[in-house]
């Protein structure tokens, strides 16, 4: 048997990298999936090619630091598929300086970070996370329980060369907040996980020069940089029964990175 047969998935950020992969991952283990993202065209292209393949699947337009958008996202996920059983709040934004820092336009130490930056960093990142777990929650507990899965990252547990003061603090508070959902809704059999990407070849993480490429590698044990399928199968592990006795934990997946 599929390990999500007959389950009903909402996976932010889902038009491209880490959430196309799982999206694609969860709908071959059986599971219908609600593809949510903010970009119209790259979400719609994602879930057309799943419902090609043969799967059960729907867009949703959804920006997760709106709130109207949000809750609309789980609707849908409801009304089409009659339930919902797992959230992946997968959505996330790095206004990435890669040691070049422009005020207005890149995260920074917080001496120079602009509030523009810092706002929208917390909206999505945080934000986000928060609204997705206050709309989908409601809708759990009306089938005796289901999952959750966090996005944070590697930048809340190490320092890197370059300090990044809003996603550090955004992912830093997503993993605090996984340790609390957890402990609060264990009793209805909600359990929800955090996974921490190390460097992982997204639009996120852009743009790949051959001197940056190289110099990640350096760092990492494994030798390589992580590929949206490296977090996706640790999603699907999480989003199955698999993951049945896990809840309130961190999931590390960084290629060994953040051991040195």
């Amino acid at each position: 048997m599929a390990k999500l047969e007959n389950q009903v998935a909402l996976i932010t950020g889902a038009g491209s990298g880490q959430g196309a992969a799982a999206a694609r991952l969860f709908a071959s283990e059986g599971a219908s999936v609600v593809v949510a993202d903010v970009n119209i065209e790259t979400g719609k292209e994602v879930t057309n090619e799943l419902i090609k393949s043969g799967a059960a699947a729907a867009f949703a337009l959804c920006d997760v630091s709106d709130a109207t958008q949000v809750q609309a996202a789980v609707q849908l996920a409801s009304e089409k598929f009659g339930r919902l059983d797992v959230l992946y709040n997968n959505a996330g934004l790095w206004f990435s300086a890669q040691g070049n820092y422009r005020p207005g336009f890149t995260d920074a130490p917080s001496p120079l970070l602009e509030e523009n930056i810092w706002d929208r960093t917390i909206d999505v990142n945080l934000k986000g996370t928060y609204l997705g777990c206050k709309y989908a929650i409601p809708e759990m507990r009306k089938v005796g329980g289901g999952v959750i899965i966090n996005v944070s990252s590697i930048a809340a547990l190490r320092v890197g060369s370059g300090a990044s003061d809003a996603y550090t603090a955004a992912k830093g508070g997503v993993a605090a907040m996984t340790r609390t959902l957890a402990v609060f809704h264990a009793p209805e059999k909600i359990r929800c996980n955090c996974i921490f990407p190390g460097a992982i070849m997204t639009p996120l993480a852009g743009p790949f020069t051959d001197e940056y490429v190289r110099a990640v590698e350096g760092h990492v044990p494994l030798g390589r940089w992580g590929q949206p399928e490296d977090i996706a199968k640790m999603a699907l592990f999480l989003a199955s029964d698999d993951s049945s006795w896990i809840t309130g934990a961190f999931f590390v997946v960084d290629g060994g990175y953040t051991a040195v």
